[in-house]
């Protein structure tokens, strides 16, 4: 099955703020060079690591985010690795990089310089602030851009005194990384009438300040700040918690909106069945607008949902909810979805081959299903180094002793 982005030659000088941009297009297609350094890029040195046994190559971090990919790793700092950078952006279509602005323009690799011996090519610069603007010499990390984003403002608990929580996995990373994906796409669809390339000037903290839902908006029109709420949206008023225990001790996020006539029926008759249905059971409440009031102004529903979910287990509420239409789930931690059906019957997840460990390891195959285009990791992440020689001698032409004396002299590995 064909991949978007088959026949493209990406070149990835990549670190953790950016690999995510290299991961989904190699797993759409893309050949995706990586360049590191000859110690191995930081996303090799954050864990955790298989049987917590610290390796470059073993770190499952680094896995996920480089599925595809190859590894040339060289020394851009010296004239020589510049050099080969140079030459393999001669004739690539994109280039990502993530490096501190100005810093390539030193060595010769900026966007003015190399788009004079391939003006075709793609340059797409993804940094913390952008590449000019009174805070382009700031250093953040992933935190740090979701706390000054504005996501932590709506992120935690709602108790006013508890610290902000910002969204795991590298959520700013992430979020920019998507976006700057759009960017790359688009130009490459105005390259097919232009025949040109350019250069893709992405902020990560724009990125997160435009991925504020509705509280910046909400600010702007009424003056008024979101407020936390545990495990549901934020929102410019305290409301009851949707999160309740279930009666083996988990819990399940369970919603009380205005049911539709059936979806309450039901409820009410599983209610009885447990027999915690009390004042729900009261003619008026077979009423819609009653019901609505009483949700939004009370907390009968609420409570009489509460005693509901005592009597079940999670995973009960949330099968049977959902046959009634109710958008309940339980709270799973992510492994728990490795076993369940759905992933199984849908085809989420694939094996890789890792043959240094001796086994396949199960990846998520992709963001979507379809009968025309496909997205799956083609093979593991790259060992460090390991296409560095394939590289130098298929791709820019070198000889093995050529090679061989960069790696003799630290300039390749």
């Amino acid at each position: 099955m064909p991949k978007v982005f088959e026949g493209y030659t990406v070149i990835e000088l990549a670190d953790r703020r950016n690999q995510f941009v290299g991961k989904l297009m190699s797993d759409s297609g893309a050949r995706v060079i990586q360049i590191e350094p000859v110690t191995g890029s930081d996303g090799r040195f954050t864990g955790p690591y298989v049987n917590d046994q610290p390796d470059p190559d073993n770190c499952l971090d680094y896995w996920w985010y480089n599925t595809g990919k190859e590894s040339l790793a060289i020394d851009i700092t010296r004239l020589p690795g510049q050099d080969l950078l140079r030459r393999l952006l001669a004739t690539a279509d994109l280039f990502v990089e993530s490096t501190r602005p100005g810093t390539l323009a030193e060595y010769g690799l900026d966007y003015a310089a190399v788009s004079k011996t391939n003006p075709q090519l793609i340059y797409a610069s993804l940094t913390d602030f952008g590449q000019d603007g009174p805070w382009v010499g700031m250093t953040m990390n992933d935190p740090a851009h979701l706390a000054l984003g504005g996501q932590m403002g709506s992120t935690g608990y709602s108790e006013p005194k508890t610290t902000p929580i910002g969204g795991q996995g590298r959520q700013a990373y992430n979020m920019a990384s998507i976006m700057m994906l759009h960017t790359i796409t688009a130009a490459l669809f105005e390259r097919l009438g232009s025949n040109l390339g350019q250069h893709l000037d992405v902020s990560i903290h724009d990125c997160c300040a435009v991925c504020t839902e509705r509280a910046v908006s909400y600010w702007m029109w009424y003056d008024e700040p979101f407020l936390r709420q545990t495990g549901q949206h934020a929102a410019p008023t305290y409301r009851t918690s949707n999160q309740m225990q279930a009666a083996d001790g988990r819990f399940a996020i369970v919603t009380t909106p205005r049911f539709n006539q059936n979806s309450w029926v039901k409820m009410i008759d599983w209610m009885k069945e447990k027999g915690v249905a009390g004042e729900l059971e009261e003619p008026q409440w077979m009423d819609e607008f009653y019901r609505a009031e009483q949700v939004r102004h009370g907390t009968a529903v609420a409570d009489g949902i509460k005693r509901l979910i005592a009597t079940e287990t999670a995973e009960q509420v949330f099968l049977r909810g959902q046959g009634m239409g109710l958008p309940w789930v339980d709270i799973r931690r992510p492994e728990e979805n490795l076993t369940k059906d759905h992933y199984k019957e849908r085809g989420f997840w694939v094996d890789v081959q890792h043959e240094e460990i001796g086994k396949a390891v199960p990846y998520p195959k992709g963001f979507f299903l379809s009968d025309e285009l496909g997205m799956s990791p083609a093979r593991r992440a790259p060992h460090l180094g390991e296409h560095t020689s394939s590289i130098l001698t298929t791709d820019l032409g070198l000889t093995a002793a050529q090679v061989e004396i960069l790696t003799t002299t630290g300039v390749a590995r």
